[in-house]
Protein backbone atom coordinates (compact mmCIF):
# COMPACT_ATOMS: atom_id res chain seq x y z
CA UNK A 1 0.00 0.00 0.00
CA UNK A 2 1.57 3.04 -1.16
CA UNK A 3 1.48 6.24 2.10
CA UNK A 4 0.19 9.56 1.56
CA UNK A 5 1.33 12.06 2.95
CA UNK A 6 1.69 12.80 6.15
CA UNK A 7 -0.89 15.17 8.14
CA UNK A 8 -0.90 18.42 10.33
CA UNK A 9 -3.27 20.12 12.25
CA UNK A 10 -4.68 21.45 8.74
CA UNK A 11 -5.33 18.01 7.51
CA UNK A 12 -3.17 15.77 5.21
CA UNK A 13 -1.24 17.03 2.32
CA UNK A 14 -2.85 14.52 -1.05
CA UNK A 15 -0.49 13.44 -3.60
CA UNK A 16 -2.44 14.81 -5.90
CA UNK A 17 -1.11 18.32 -4.67
CA UNK A 18 2.11 17.20 -4.23
CA UNK A 19 1.60 16.05 -7.82
CA UNK A 20 -0.05 19.17 -8.96
CA UNK A 21 2.89 21.33 -7.70
CA UNK A 22 5.57 19.20 -8.94
CA UNK A 23 4.14 18.39 -12.22
CA UNK A 24 4.85 15.30 -12.03
CA UNK A 25 1.95 12.44 -12.75
CA UNK A 26 0.95 11.05 -9.16
CA UNK A 27 1.93 7.50 -10.44
CA UNK A 28 5.20 9.02 -10.84
CA UNK A 29 5.75 9.68 -7.06
CA UNK A 30 3.98 6.66 -5.85
CA UNK A 31 7.00 4.54 -7.90
CA UNK A 32 9.43 7.04 -6.40
CA UNK A 33 7.88 5.86 -2.90
CA UNK A 34 7.83 2.21 -3.55
CA UNK A 35 11.83 2.51 -4.68
CA UNK A 36 12.49 4.00 -1.22
CA UNK A 37 13.86 7.20 -3.18
CA UNK A 38 11.15 8.84 -0.57
CA UNK A 39 10.83 7.86 2.57
CA UNK A 40 7.29 8.30 4.12
CA UNK A 41 8.84 9.14 7.67
CA UNK A 42 11.43 10.69 6.91
CA UNK A 43 10.75 12.46 3.47
CA UNK A 44 6.92 13.27 3.68
CA UNK A 45 6.90 16.19 5.99
CA UNK A 46 3.13 18.56 6.33
CA UNK A 47 3.61 21.00 4.15
CA UNK A 48 5.17 19.07 1.08
CA UNK A 49 7.97 21.87 1.11
CA UNK A 50 11.05 19.16 1.53
CA UNK A 51 9.23 16.81 -0.75
CA UNK A 52 8.88 18.68 -3.52
CA UNK A 53 12.62 19.83 -3.25
CA UNK A 54 13.36 15.65 -3.20
CA UNK A 55 10.94 15.17 -6.15
CA UNK A 56 12.65 17.75 -7.97
CA UNK A 57 16.15 16.46 -7.37
CA UNK A 58 15.06 12.99 -8.37
CA UNK A 59 13.31 14.06 -11.74
CA UNK A 60 16.68 16.07 -12.57
CA UNK A 61 19.12 13.38 -11.54
CA UNK A 62 16.64 10.69 -13.70
CA UNK A 63 15.70 12.87 -16.72
CA UNK A 64 18.63 14.99 -16.89
CA UNK A 65 21.52 14.07 -15.67
CA UNK A 66 20.34 10.17 -16.93
CA UNK A 67 20.84 8.32 -13.43
CA UNK A 68 18.89 5.13 -13.32
CA UNK A 69 16.52 4.66 -10.06
CA UNK A 70 19.40 2.79 -8.62
CA UNK A 71 22.00 4.96 -9.41
CA UNK A 72 19.50 7.59 -8.10
CA UNK A 73 18.73 5.61 -4.56
CA UNK A 74 22.54 5.17 -4.24
CA UNK A 75 23.25 8.78 -4.43
CA UNK A 76 20.67 10.00 -2.23
CA UNK A 77 21.93 7.18 0.55
CA UNK A 78 25.69 9.01 0.09
CA UNK A 79 23.96 12.28 0.88
CA UNK A 80 22.62 10.73 4.09
CA UNK A 81 25.55 8.51 4.97
CA UNK A 82 27.54 11.27 7.96
CA UNK A 83 30.05 8.09 8.76
CA UNK A 84 31.66 9.54 5.17
CA UNK A 85 34.09 12.31 4.99
CA UNK A 86 33.59 14.50 1.76
CA UNK A 87 36.56 12.84 0.00
CA UNK A 88 35.20 9.57 0.94
CA UNK A 89 31.37 10.70 -0.49
CA UNK A 90 32.80 12.17 -4.09
CA UNK A 91 34.76 9.45 -4.50
CA UNK A 92 31.78 7.10 -4.27
CA UNK A 93 29.68 9.05 -6.47
CA UNK A 94 31.63 8.98 -9.50
CA UNK A 95 31.72 4.89 -8.59
CA UNK A 96 27.98 5.41 -9.03
CA UNK A 97 28.06 7.94 -11.76
CA UNK A 98 26.52 6.82 -15.69
CA UNK A 99 29.49 6.71 -18.02
CA UNK A 100 29.49 9.20 -20.98
CA UNK A 101 30.17 8.57 -24.40
CA UNK A 102 31.91 4.85 -25.47
CA UNK A 103 30.85 2.18 -23.25
CA UNK A 104 33.48 0.28 -21.52
CA UNK A 105 34.00 -3.29 -22.16
CA UNK A 106 36.21 -4.60 -24.76
CA UNK A 107 38.49 -7.15 -23.05
CA UNK A 108 41.09 -5.84 -20.96
CA UNK A 109 43.42 -9.18 -21.61
CA UNK A 110 43.16 -7.81 -24.93
CA UNK A 111 43.36 -3.69 -24.80
CA UNK A 112 47.14 -2.59 -23.99
CA UNK A 113 46.33 0.38 -21.83
CA UNK A 114 50.07 0.50 -21.40
CA UNK A 115 50.40 4.24 -23.23
CA UNK A 116 47.33 5.45 -21.84
CA UNK A 117 48.84 5.00 -18.37
CA UNK A 118 52.27 6.59 -19.04
CA UNK A 119 50.75 9.21 -20.34
CA UNK A 120 48.52 10.03 -17.63
CA UNK A 121 51.18 8.54 -14.98
CA UNK A 122 53.70 11.84 -16.68
CA UNK A 123 50.16 14.47 -16.02
CA UNK A 124 50.79 13.99 -12.89
CA UNK A 125 48.11 10.86 -12.37
CA UNK A 126 50.22 7.75 -11.12
CA UNK A 127 47.91 6.49 -8.94
CA UNK A 128 44.96 5.86 -10.35
CA UNK A 129 42.14 3.86 -8.33
CA UNK A 130 40.28 0.99 -9.43
CA UNK A 131 36.71 2.41 -10.81
CA UNK A 132 34.74 2.33 -13.80
CA UNK A 133 35.44 6.00 -14.62
CA UNK A 134 39.35 5.26 -14.81
CA UNK A 135 38.40 1.82 -17.21
CA UNK A 136 36.29 4.39 -19.56
CA UNK A 137 39.43 7.03 -19.69
CA UNK A 138 42.08 4.53 -20.34
CA UNK A 139 39.92 3.13 -22.97
CA UNK A 140 39.13 6.34 -24.52
CA UNK A 141 42.74 7.45 -24.54
CA UNK A 142 43.98 4.00 -26.09
CA UNK A 143 40.58 4.07 -28.88
CA UNK A 144 41.43 7.67 -29.80
CA UNK A 145 45.23 6.83 -30.77
CA UNK A 146 43.96 3.46 -32.38
CA UNK A 147 41.38 5.65 -34.95
CA UNK A 148 44.91 8.26 -35.04
CA UNK A 149 43.38 11.17 -33.06
CA UNK A 150 45.57 10.40 -30.03
CA UNK A 151 46.12 13.50 -27.84
CA UNK A 152 49.84 14.81 -28.03
CA UNK A 153 51.42 15.47 -24.38
CA UNK A 154 50.61 19.36 -25.04
CA UNK A 155 46.61 18.49 -25.67
CA UNK A 156 46.87 16.05 -22.62
CA UNK A 157 48.39 18.70 -20.47
CA UNK A 158 45.66 21.27 -21.31
CA UNK A 159 43.02 19.10 -20.54
CA UNK A 160 44.87 17.82 -17.14
CA UNK A 161 45.24 21.53 -16.38
CA UNK A 162 41.32 22.37 -17.23
CA UNK A 163 40.15 19.27 -14.99
CA UNK A 164 42.42 20.56 -12.04
CA UNK A 165 40.63 24.56 -12.60
CA UNK A 166 37.21 22.47 -12.66
CA UNK A 167 38.02 20.60 -9.50
CA UNK A 168 39.42 23.51 -7.78
CA UNK A 169 36.33 25.50 -8.32
CA UNK A 170 34.42 22.74 -7.03
CA UNK A 171 35.78 22.69 -3.89
CA UNK A 172 36.18 26.10 -3.28
CA UNK A 173 32.29 26.22 -3.74
CA UNK A 174 31.72 23.64 -0.94
CA UNK A 175 29.69 25.16 2.55
CA UNK A 176 32.60 23.25 4.61
CA UNK A 177 31.45 25.29 7.79
CA UNK A 178 27.75 22.79 7.12
CA UNK A 179 28.86 19.61 7.00
CA UNK A 180 25.95 18.09 6.19
CA UNK A 181 25.27 20.73 3.22
CA UNK A 182 28.77 20.49 1.97
CA UNK A 183 28.38 16.22 1.81
CA UNK A 184 24.98 17.24 -0.42
CA UNK A 185 26.53 19.88 -2.56
CA UNK A 186 29.95 17.58 -2.86
CA UNK A 187 27.70 14.54 -4.39
CA UNK A 188 25.26 16.31 -5.97
CA UNK A 189 28.28 18.23 -7.66
CA UNK A 190 30.36 15.77 -8.66
CA UNK A 191 26.60 14.00 -10.54
CA UNK A 192 25.30 17.30 -11.94
CA UNK A 193 28.67 19.37 -12.95
CA UNK A 194 29.40 16.74 -15.57
CA UNK A 195 26.61 17.53 -18.57
CA UNK A 196 27.29 21.19 -17.64
CA UNK A 197 31.32 20.81 -18.24
CA UNK A 198 30.25 18.76 -21.63
CA UNK A 199 27.62 21.57 -22.77
CA UNK A 200 30.04 23.83 -21.79
CA UNK A 201 33.17 22.39 -23.68
CA UNK A 202 30.69 21.95 -26.79
CA UNK A 203 29.62 25.30 -26.34
CA UNK A 204 33.46 26.66 -27.08
CA UNK A 205 33.68 24.28 -29.71
CA UNK A 206 30.78 26.17 -31.77
CA UNK A 207 32.37 29.35 -30.84
CA UNK A 208 35.79 28.85 -32.35
CA UNK A 209 34.49 26.95 -35.66
CA UNK A 210 31.58 30.26 -35.84
CA UNK A 211 35.64 31.60 -35.35
CA UNK A 212 37.51 30.41 -37.71
CA UNK A 213 35.10 29.37 -40.73
CA UNK A 214 34.86 32.61 -43.38
CA UNK A 215 32.49 35.26 -43.35
CA UNK A 216 30.04 34.79 -45.67
CA UNK A 217 29.91 37.42 -48.63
Amino acid sequence: MVPRMAEDARGPVPLSVLSQRSGMPVATIKYYIREGLIQPGQDLDTDGARTLEQLRLIRGLVHIVGLSIRQVRQILKLIHRPDLNLADMMTDATVVLPLAGIRTGREKETTDLTAARTALAESGFSDLPDAPYVDQLLEAMTLADECDVGMDAEHLAAYVKAARECAKADFLDLPLDTPSQAAQTAVLGTAIYAPILIGLRRLAHRELVQKLSPTPH
